[in-house]
């Protein structure tokens, strides 16, 4: 009871982190860890609902095994909402004594597992964005919950001999307190507790040779670890640049200066040829807009001597300053070989990062900006 009173106050104490914008979509989870099963877990025999029960006490179990696999869909507001199964086993290790004139079933008399299967509806909460977050969330749903227990005690008194068991769907709930670990985009690890509960039930079994019925309580602890990824790319759109067309019919972004008219006079210097490539929220790979958009650049880049190439990558101030730096060299270099892959020579390109530090659109700290989330392009000829 002490632990699972601690783990559930340090779960309230993370509701006053802080929050930031999460990613919005569908998500899939499993995970697998220990089960443990409370040292005071009840059992006593109801004597059917009459009569004098003969014995009110509690179960010792082994440290089981459990697993879970979810899915579920994640809001910007922080909250998840997700259907998990799980499964849970613990052998069984003894019935203790209550007192005097029980003798109950110690280690090595008794046997037999107790093995639960639920589905649950949980609702989570995300406390910020970052490498590391701490969530909490609440669960409701049913469980079936099988007990299978055998027990003969050569010295028992009053009684020697106990089976029961059945399995039955019960309504349950669950309490979890947890961390997420950023492994890569889209790819989180999990770390969590939870405390899960069912109520009691009556089952039909034996005592002593005779007819009996007993009350038994079920909820564990458990400690897991897994896997949670993001099914589809971040929501939010980036705002599409806009195009116009120009003397030999191409389209470069308003931003840009249109390829230079070809004229008599060889000498005459050419404009560098300017453009910025938009990335999705905390993305590094181009779509298949901007690709289009390097491979047109490179293009036209390559009908003149190119002296050098400026690739500067930038990021919003959602996240923070070491990660978006990061980022930003990600998204830089990501231009660079795009560029390299359409003709254009590596030893003419330079690279800059400057993280959340040069905003096209000047934000607040923890703001998503799609006009920030860029890389910006300089070609520069001969």
């Amino acid at each position: 009871m002490r632990i699972k009173t601690t783990l559930l106050t340090a779960a309230a104490v993370m509701a006053i982190s802080p929050a930031a914008q999460a990613y919005d979509g569908l998500y899939g989870a499993i995970g697998a860890g220990l089960s443990y099963l409370d040292g005071d877990t009840d059992i006593n025999n109801n004597s059917g609902g009459s009569g004098t029960p003969q014995f009110d006490s509690t179960q010792e179990h082994d440290l089981g095994i459990g697993v879970y696999a979810a899915i579920g869909y994640a809001y910007e507001n922080n909250l998840r909402a997700e259907l998990e199964f799980s499964y849970r086993n613990n052998d069984i290790d003894s019935i203790d004594p209550d007192g005097g004139g029980f003798s109950g079933w110690p280690t090595g008399t008794i046997s037999g597992d107790t093995t639960s299967m639920a589905i649950m509806g949980n609702v989570l909460y995300d406390f910020g964005d970052g490498p590391v977050t701490p969530y909490i969330g609440l669960g409701t749903g049913i469980a079936n919950v099988d007990h299978d227990i055998t027990g003969t005690n050569p010295g028992g008194f009053p009684v020697q001999n106990i089976t029961y068991g059945s399995s039955n769907w019960q309504w349950a709930y669950q309490g979890i307190a947890g961390l997420s670990f950023a492994l890569a985009e889209g790819l989180n690890l999990d770390l969590s507790y939870r405390y899960f509960r069912t109520r009691k039930k009556n089952l039909a079994g034996t005592l002593g040779g005779g007819p009996a019925a007993f009350e038994v309580g079920h909820d564990p602890h458990s400690l897991f670890a897994g896997l949670r990824w993001d099914f589809v790319p971040d929501r939010a759109a980036p705002v599409a640049p806009q195009f116009k067309d120009c003397w030999d019919g191409s389209s470069v972004p308003v931003t840009a200066e249109c390829p230079p008219q070809m004229v008599d006079n060889t000498d005459i210097d050419l404009d560098p040829i300017q453009f910025t490539v938009y990335f999705d929220y905390d993305k590094s790979n181009l779509t298949s807009q901007a690709s289009d958009l390097v491979r047109e650049a490179a293009s036209r880049a390559l009908a003149n001597d190119i002296d050098n190439v400026v690739v500067a990558g930038n990021t919003d101030t959602s996240g923070s300053s070491a990660y978006n730096q990061a980022l930003s060299e990600r998204r830089a270099r990501v231009v660079r070989d795009a560029l390299i892959a359409n003709g254009v020579s590596a030893d003419r390109i330079r690279l800059e990062a400057y993280g959340e530090n040069n905003l096209a659109k000047p934000t607040a700290d923890g703001v998503r900006e799609p006009l920030n989330r860029r890389s910006d392009v300089t070609i520069s000829f001969e």
